[in-house]
């Protein structure tokens, strides 16, 4: 079996330590200690915890949430990588559903998996031939593996910085593209299931992630309400326009919130465990989530949440800050949403 490395979670070219520095808590992406890929896992973690300023300081951090079992952050970087000499991958597919595999003709085969698929591949004895790559593109993860092979990553291809890829600040909304995986084929089918993408979203309610975190291909890392003690800052709600356009509802929303982060206050004092003083806390709530998908989910994502007239706004208006990214990396995958957009929403508020 031979395999090549494809491609692997690139960063987005738009991100820079200065274009980022008054812009949310991004910055702290250039304190990591590792490789970029390992830097976003970090960071996803890090966004769980509301600790992104420990960023670099826990050499440890990625091994120990593997080994805790904690793994959902390290699912946000994907390796793609093509296979010649076997028809191993046609069963792979079937050992883990998370992984994606493509016929390319002439005995090869295409194979794309986040972190975590290629870690359970390794841990039942598949595809260590691809160890060396991987070891390589996230070390920390791949950790309790030894491997005597070396591996030296080809240098990504360039890609232009394009004004779309900036991070967008939608009041109290933040959307931001971490970075993408683009192997570049002529065949869209095949560029649709092998591309993905992963986003910060900030700002946002819960009632926005519980409609996101339905789409049940995507990989998430959210600000857990269990570990994070809100009595010690970041206690915000997001008020919807039908609300802020009604000075009565608008006072009688601020009157609940003061309540409710009174009472959570209070438990929190009488030593209720942040795990049960969250149970107070309304869909309003403002919250982050790191997201990944390959193209192909966020193709389903955006034709229910960004050009459907019938999605919820703040979703709605999420999904289209995505789907404008997205459309400048990938405008052979999302050329026919893009069209309904401009078609629905290009000249509308709504």
């Amino acid at each position: 079996m031979q395999i090549e490395l494809v491609a692997y979670t690139q960063p987005n070219p738009a991100l820079t330590p200065e274009a980022v520095a008054d812009f949310s808590d991004l910055a702290s992406l250039w304190r990591g200690k590792g490789t970029f890929a390992e830097n976003v896992i970090e960071y996803a973690g890090r966004v769980c915890y509301r600790s992104t300023e420990r960023m670099g300081t826990a050499p440890e951090f990625i091994a120990a949430r593997v080994r805790e079992g904690h793994e959902d952050i390290i699912e946000h970087i994907v390796v793609t990588v093509r296979i010649t000499g076997s028809d191993a991958p046609l069963r792979w597919r079937m050992v883990n559903r998370h992984c994606e595999v493509s016929e390319l003709g002439d005995g090869a085969w295409l194979v794309s998996g986040n972190t975590r698929v290629w870690l359970d591949f390794f841990r039942r004895g598949i595809a260590l031939e691809a160890l060396p790559i991987l070891k390589e593109v996230t070390p920390a993860v791949f950790a309790e593996f030894q491997t005597m092979d070396g591996c030296r990553l080809p240098d990504p291809s360039p890609v232009a910085h394009h004004p779309s890829l900036a991070p967008v600040q939608d009041s109290p909304m933040r959307v931001t593209l971490l970075g993408y995986t683009q192997p570049v084929f002529d065949d869209p089918a095949l560029l649709e299931h092998h591309g993905s993408a992963v986003f910060l979203f900030e700002g946002i309610s819960r009632t926005c992630t519980h409609q996101l975190v339905r789409h049940r291909l995507g990989s998430f890392s959210q600000e857990s309400q269990r570990y994070v003690d809100l009595t010690k800052g970041g206690w915000n709600a997001v008020t919807p326009p039908s609300v802020a356009a009604s000075p009565q509802a608008v006072e009688k929303l601020a009157a609940f919130w003061t309540m409710a982060e009174e009472v959570y206050a209070e438990f929190r004092r009488l030593g209720i465990r942040k795990e049960d003083a969250r149970f107070l806390l309304p869909n309003a709530a403002e919250t982050r989530i790191v997201t990944t998908m390959n193209f192909a989910a966020w193709s389903h994502f955006f034709w229910l949440r960004a050009v459907d007239k019938a999605a919820q706004w703040e979703i709605r208006a999420m999904g289209q800050h995505a789907l404008r990214m997205l459309y400048t990396v990938a405008p052979i995958v999302f050329q026919e949403h893009w069209n309904v957009y401009q078609e629905r929403f290009a000249n509308s508020d709504t």
